[in-house]
């Protein structure tokens, strides 16, 4: 945790830097690298908060404020008549999800990839962003046209994550939990070895070490459907993490997209 502490203080110290000096009328490319480097900060934040503090209310709140400077975005690249942001890069999405703050979700999935982006993201990947942003809207759009050929290009390692979509429009307690629970396992799999080794970039990966932001956010779909898990011990989805979100988040600490327009 010492190393966490380390990390949060530095993205902490870069964060209003970053916020007080993004270029709305920058290229595409530039904003890009900009709002990742935001939202790193930010999960970076919310983790320790959550970890080390133990504050879960000032996780959600940084997990809002990720999900804001996404949305911001977004928008602002549509104003430009820019693309978005490749699906994968959905992190501002799971950190809305994951703090329950179903709104904020919607509003960015509204704005989202709906196109495959060759070249920066596996069809695979797109495929289970597009499926992450259905199963977010209200009422959810049909999902088989993206799960099916999920399934075919994404085959094994997407089993479980199809049949927890599938578990969500049809609410099925039973389907999701064991679906939520084999992903669980698989997502440790690959956790664990990335955490071994000496390839893995050390502050990327740390606000992933030791939470599962997609598994909180499909907890949080999970609740929204009537279904979810009576289990709290699933580990990356700590018990502290699940508590309602009764903090406001009133938008702060997020991009000033305005000088574009």
């Amino acid at each position: 945790m010492a190393r966490l502490i380390s990390l949060r203080a530095d993205a902490a110290d870069s964060l209003g830097e970053r916020l007080s000096r993004f270029d709305p009328g920058a290229d595409r490319s530039s904003i890009l690298a900009r709002l990742d480097a935001i939202t790193l900060d930010l999960h970076l934040i919310a983790v320790a908060t959550l970890l080390v503090d133990g504050h879960p209310q000032g996780f959600f709140l940084n997990l809002c404020r990720m999900a804001e400077n996404g949305r911001r975005v977004q928008r602002l690249l549509a104003d430009r008549g820019l693309p978005p942001p490749p699906a994968r890069r959905n992190t501002p999405l799971l950190g809305a999800l994951a703090a329950g703050h179903f709104s904020l979700a919607e509003a960015v999935a509204a704005s989202a990839a709906t196109q495959w982006q060759q070249g920066a993201e596996y069809e695979d990947e797109f495929l289970w962003a597009a499926a992450l942003q259905h199963l977010t809207r209200t009422p959810s759009t049909p999902l088989e046209s993206i799960l099916v050929p999920l399934e075919k290009v994404g085959q094994e390692p997407y089993a479980s994550r199809v049949a927890m979509a599938r578990a969500l429009v049809s609410r099925d307690a039973a389907a999701f939990a064991e679906a939520f629970a084999a992903a669980c396992l698989d997502h440790g799999i690959v956790t664990e070895k990335r955490a071994r080794s000496l390839a893995t970039p050390v502050t990327s990966f740390a606000p992933h070490r030791f939470v599962w932001l997609e598994g909180l956010a499909l907890l949080r779909l999970a609740e929204r459907a009537g279904i979810a898990p009576e289990d709290t011990g699933f580990r990356y989805c700590p018990p502290l993490a699940r508590v309602p979100m009764t903090t406001t988040y009133s938008g702060d600490w997020a991009v000033d997209t305005a000088r574009a327009r």
